[in-house]
């Protein structure tokens, strides 16, 4: 027996209810299989992309955030740099610097006993440079002295000080007076080397290129 509009419109209220149920589970069963599940899954595989790219952005985030401290340390460290290197004569100026030590000493009133320069002793981007000096005269005159050449433009460290042979002179006390005088040269690069490590970092800083 075919069913028909007509006779499901005959049938007893309760056979109604049950077809209408029926109707009702067949269509829920459909969208389930054919749209809400393909969506849920598509939905869930949406909200792991989105996890995934949230983590990456906060480890982006946290990367420039490093990477903007790391420059302005780095960018302090250039200046700090800039600064020391600007104190550090090149080669041309020591016998210049050496010049003025020993001139101010005179002018403090002293009497140069030895002046002597010893090897240099190299760094990595600067040489030390030791002078030994030995000179007599009052001690007022030796403060006097070592003030002068720690005003100096370029650096000059005063150490192994030793005093001795204290006497009187003329109604005035003199000392003799050793030390070592240790200046620092900027070490200064050939110009083929600065070109050879300007082309490396201007290598390393270009876009690679597409095959």
């Amino acid at each position: 027996m075919a069913i028909t509009l007509s006779s499901i419109v005959k049938l007893p209220r309760s056979k109604k209810i049950l077809i209408l149920v029926g109707v009702l589970a067949v269509l829920s069963g459909l969208y389930g299989y054919l749209i809400y599940m393909p969506t849920s899954e598509e939905l869930d595989k949406k909200r792991t992309e989105m996890g995934k790219l949230e983590t990456q952005l906060r480890e982006l985030r946290t990367i420039a955030a490093n990477m903007r401290r790391f420059q302005a340390e780095a960018a302090k460290l250039r200046e700090e740099l800039a600064v020391a290197v600007a104190q550090l004569p090149t080669g041309k100026e020591i016998p210049a610097l050496l010049a003025n030590v020993s001139n101010l000493g005179k002018e403090a009133g002293l009497e140069f006993l030895l002046f002597r320069p010893t090897p240099e002793v190299g760094r990595e981007f600067y040489a030390e440079i030791p002078v030994e000096i030995k000179v007599k005269g009052p001690y007022n005159a030796v403060a006097v002295f070592f003030d002068k050449v720690g005003k100096l433009p370029r650096i000059v460290n005063i150490s192994s000080l030793s005093m001795e042979g204290a006497r009187e002179v003329s109604g005035r006390w003199e000392i003799s007076t050793s030390c070592t005088a240790t200046t620092f040269k900027f070490i200064e690069k050939p110009a083929a080397e600065i070109a050879k490590e300007k082309k490396s970092e201007e290598k390393k800083g270009a876009p690679p290129s597409k095959k």
